[in-house]
């Protein structure tokens, strides 16, 4: 039965403080005052002594959206959702390692408490590359994920740019799970804090390789219909794709079988790694004055995502162009034209690169046989069968968290976040915001921005609220529910039309964002007014192709020794 969660209108806020003072569990003492939890500064610590936020986890806890970081997506993201509401409740510590639009570190020199790292897995976290998914038969200790940098204008990547100045004032390079160990054990800089929240989400990028068809090394797995779209392409670049590929540097497919299991993290790799990180936390929290709280929460399922387009969105969109187009008979249907909510546990799917390619080429002039040939192709399709090993992996994973959460003290509690966006994802859950429904569907669906993985506004605030109703249960707190109607109204990512396409944020995206931002709506107020490809669309599409590609040091390598594509 479904359960269905109406939110049209404005519900009573919940007040904005305590009285007296909490005593949350066995011995967490919290006091009633505010704090500054926005941005990148530092919530005041005042007599009551203020309780540091701590974030750990991945592109979600980063603050993710449209794959771009900045401080616009950052601020509208889950966690500062969930420090802003705790902020009104207690005396909050929470700071935010903010990049500006071009993805540069804001303010180096706070120290932050939200230490997601995008792209971050279970190993990773620790500054591990898992050898399975790189083509090794070992794993590694990587400087590439950690922090080692000494000064700001040499921060390149995620984990310097996040971490900084941690590995500075430690004298060390720092993985994410060190630094919050090392943040434990100095008690938070010596800054009077007495006691510490954890929201601890890690996993996720142990399967999303494998849903998404994106990433790994050796080869390096990329969704797409190169045969297809080749003649279309700058000749540099096709040169390289093709070098790539007889390399076996990169793959165009990265659904068969061989590739999804080598993305997926092992179960038996994964249950001594997350306890690992576990137990790090526990050491530094045994070992501090800090009291410390860490919610482990749960991962959803990825093959669920609207990032993955089924057969309803293949021909909803590309019936904008042919009216009487049709996926062809060997592509599973999950659903009849016009149906609300599509069982993610049905049918094929693409993912969106593939879909917004096979987009391009209706448009300029290809056939529909042309763009069903790729729907014919075992490598570019995740199969029914296939989503549904990925996601009795994610079940696999789940119960490795379910179960090391049951066997540790009271300090680790669980979040099931794992299984309410599953619900919400089906359709069993109907989260309704001013009339709209909130589905998986990319864009329609109202959940999530650009890239189908992260969520929008909305979604994020969702998020945060779940997350919140179970720090108030667990805590006694009464920390307020947001409410979705004005989020909903303000949110880019929302169609207000009806036609498919949403306005999206006012930034300029960079990599492959650039190409998703080729079909926002230049007019979400008339649904006559659709999204237009520019005349030079696969030359900027090229370009686009490019960059991606040369991300790969060896791919890159490779390209500059034999004088491709201008690379120096």
């Amino acid at each position: 039965m479904t359960e269905d969660l109406r939110v049209n209108r404005r519900p009573s806020r919940a007040p904005g403080s305590v009285p007296g003072i909490l005593i949350l569990s066995a011995g967490l003492l919290l006091g009633p005052g505010g704090a500054q939890a926005q941005g990148d500064h530092g919530a005041r610590a005042d007599a009551a002594g203020p309780v540091v936020l701590i974030g750990l986890g991945d592109s979600l806890t980063h603050g993710t959206m449209d794959a771009t970081n900045n401080w616009l997506n950052t601020l509208n993201a889950y966690l500062q959702r969930v420090a802003s509401s705790l902020s009104t409740q207690l005396p909050l510590h929470f700071q935010q390692p903010l990049y500006d639009v071009h993805e540069e570190r804001i303010r180096p020199f706070g120290t932050p408490t939200n230490l997601g790292v995008d792209g971050s897995d279970s190993f990773s976290m620790a500054g591990i590359e898992y050898g399975k998914r790189v083509g090794s038969d070992q794993n590694k200790r990587s400087f590439s994920l950690l922090a080692e940098r000494v000064q700001p204008s040499q921060l390149s990547d995620d984990y310097d740019k996040v971490i900084y100045p941690i590995n500075l004032l430690a004298r060390r390079p720092m993985s994410q799970i060190g630094a919050a160990s090392w943040l434990l054990e100095k008690d938070v800089l010596d800054q009077g804090i007495g006691n510490a929240l954890v929201i601890f989400w890690i996993g996720n990028n142990d399967s999303s390789g494998a849903a998404l068809g994106l990433g790994g090394k050796n080869p390096e797995l990329f969704p797409l219909p190169f045969d297809q779209i080749a003649t279309e392409l700058k000749p540099e670049l096709r040169l390289l794709l093709q070098l790539a590929r007889s390399l076996n540097l990169a793959s165009y497919e990265p659904y068969l079988q061989s590739a999804i299991e080598r993305s997926l993290t092992d179960v038996a790799d994964f249950e001594p790694q997350f306890n690992s990180l576990l137990d790090r936390l526990a050491a530094a929290g045994a070992t501090s004055a800090i009291d410390t709280r860490i919610m482990v929460l749960t991962l959803p399922y990825y093959s669920a995502v609207g990032y993955l387009m089924d057969s309803e969105d293949i021909e909803y969109y590309l019936r904008k162009i042919n009216p009487g187009y049709s996926v062809p008979a060997g592509f599973k249907r999950v659903a009849p034209d016009g149906e609300p909510i599509v069982d993610y546990l049905k049918g094929d799917r693409i993912s969106l690169l593939t879909f917004g390619l096979l987009y391009t080429l209706l448009s300029t002039g290809h056939t529909p046989l042309e763009v069903n040939q790729v729907l014919e192709q075992d490598g570019l399709v995740l199969s029914e069968a296939e989503a549904q090993f990925v996601m009795a992996r994610i079940d696999a994973f789940n119960q490795v968290i379910r179960d090391s959460v049951a066997a540790r003290d009271d300090r680790f509690q669980l979040i099931d976040i794992g299984q309410f966006l599953n619900r919400a994802l089906a359709g069993d859950l109907a989260i309704i915001v001013n009339g709209q429904r909130l589905t998986r569907k990319w864009i329609r669906g109202g959940a999530f921005s650009f890239d189908g993985v992260h969520p929008g506004y909305v979604g994020q605030t969702a998020v945060a609220n779940f997350i919140l109703g179970e720090i108030n249960a667990a805590f006694g707190l009464n920390a307020p529910i947001y409410d979705l109607s004005p989020i909903h109204l303000t949110d880019p990512y929302i169609d207000r039309d009806g036609d498919g396409w949403a306005s999206g944020p006012g930034y300029q995206p960079s990599g492959m964002n650039q190409f998703l931002f080729l079909f926002s709506d230049p007019n979400d107020a008339d649904p006559a007014v659709q999204a237009t490809l520019p005349p030079d669309v696969w030359d900027l599409i090229s370009d686009i192709l490019l960059e991606e590609l040369l991300g790969n040091e060896q791919i890159r390598e490779e390209a500059r020794r034999r004088g491709l594509a201008g690379v120096r």
